[in-house]
């Protein structure tokens, strides 16, 4: 963990307000010149506080259908999870895979197209593993709130 002061904390909530601040830009609003923001900013990247990365908007790209999918293997051994991790990372629908504790192994965020895209998806990506036990599905609807990480007091 990093320590973080006033400053770097206000770098970062105004770079997640308007990612698209020039560093002049930055440097003006958080109340620093263009030399110690940009150390800041390498410290910043080089400890992986913050990442650049680009968000698509999966809608504005045709992928108006997301879901949640709860995943339950077999046997959660290490060996059966990787497997099914290495089969769904490679697929290009699945856009987060979080290991979790509860009432299932996996939960995964995919993005495809539609319902006839999803069930293709389902029937044939998911249906060849045999490591799966059972699949539930979780319809999105809407996301009113989207957060890529907050700063904790």
């Amino acid at each position: 963990m990093i320590e973080l002061d006033k400053t770097d904390k206000r770098i970062i909530q105004c770079l997640q307000l308007d990612a698209t601040l020039t560093n002049s830009e930055l440097a003006e609003t958080v109340g620093l010149t263009a030399a110690p923001l940009s150390r800041r900013l390498a410290r910043l990247y080089e400890t992986g506080v913050i990442r650049q990365v680009i968000a698509v908007d999966p809608a504005c790209v045709g992928l108006g259908f997301q879901a949640f999918i709860e995943i339950t293997l077999h046997h959660s051994t290490r060996h059966g999870s990787g497997r099914f991790v290495e089969h769904v990372r490679r697929l290009p629908e699945v856009v987060e895979i979080h290991a979790v504790a509860g009432g299932f192994d996996f939960l995964l965020k995919i993005s495809v197209r539609d319902m006839a895209d999803y069930k293709r998806l389902i029937w044939q990506e998911f249906d060849q593993l045999t490591d799966i036990k059972t699949i539930n599905s979780i319809m999105v609807f809407d996301s009113p709130k989207v957060v890529y990480g907050y700063l904790p007091e």
